[in-house]
């Protein structure tokens, strides 16, 4: 009864030698005062841009489209006007 394969089970010992890396992992130390400079300064950058930034929401309604609501207006309401005058 060979259900398992006696390669993968019984496996041979690979010995070698291990290298040391070449140089320690040095990590780099980061200070909350310059984080905090760095933030506000990206912050002040943003809400300058931002403040200048005149979109499409701010503008004013241009008088053309005011001038087609009102032909669009009488045209609708052109019949009852006339049916008014009629009578």
């Amino acid at each position: 009864m060979q259900s398992v394969n006696q390669h993968m089970k019984n496996t041979s010992f690979n010995v070698g030698v291990i290298q040391p890396p070449d140089s320690h992992y040095k990590p780099v130390l980061y200070s909350h005062v310059q984080a905090s400079r760095d933030f506000n300064r990206l912050d002040e950058d943003i809400y300058q841009s931002m403040k200048s930034y005149e979109g499409t929401d701010t503008r004013k309604t241009p008088k053309s489209v005011f001038v087609a609501l009102g032909a669009a207006a009488l045209a609708v309401c052109y019949p009852i006007i006339k049916t008014a005058l009629k009578k």
